[in-house]
């Protein structure tokens, strides 16, 4: 495992939530590789991650291996971050997808909105689109267990596209 990865990840993991990462759930999985694509995609670099499509959204074997490797390793982490901050201008860059994440409504599990949000994002870079009319059909047919949260899927892509 790459420890500034690890570290830089963590750092803009907590940031983001609150709380430090970890592997212990399929649900902590699924929110962390949802922060690692989100992060990315505004522009904060976590390392070299590459994410692809999976069932459950925008997914990076890479990123799975530091999750364990920082579950593994969490006092060492913890321990080195320490000595580390976020530079202003990524603040700047995560204070606005915090606020995104932080719109979240009450009702919405985090792991739903975070899957959502990322899902739009990724789908929207694919197709080179910004239109929700374009891009919400294309997450409704990909993952129709979402279908029950439109409310939900229509406030994050105004916030992300």
């Amino acid at each position: 495992m790459n420890n500034v990865q690890a570290i830089s990840y963590s750092m803009i993991y907590e940031y983001l939530l609150g709380t430090f990462p970890t592997a212990n759930t399929y649900d902590d999985r699924i929110i962390g590789q949802k922060i690692g694509y989100l992060s990315q995609s505004y522009g904060v670099y976590i390392g070299d991650i590459k994410f692809f499509w999976n069932k459950r959204g925008p997914y990076s074997r890479v990123l799975t291996k530091i999750l364990y490797g920082i579950d593994k390793n969490k006092e060492l982490i913890i321990q080195e971050s320490s000595g580390f901050g976020i530079k202003l201008e990524l603040k700047n860059r995560l204070d606005k997808l915090k606020e995104i994440i932080d719109s979240r409504p009450m009702e919405c599990p985090k792991v739903i909105w975070l899957e959502i949000l990322a899902s739009i994002k990724f789908i929207s870079d694919e197709l080179t689109s910004n239109e929700p009319d374009v891009i919400i059909p294309v997450l409704k047919k990909r993952k129709s267990f979402l279908n029950q949260y439109s409310y939900e899927i229509e406030k994050a892509s105004s916030l992300v596209l």
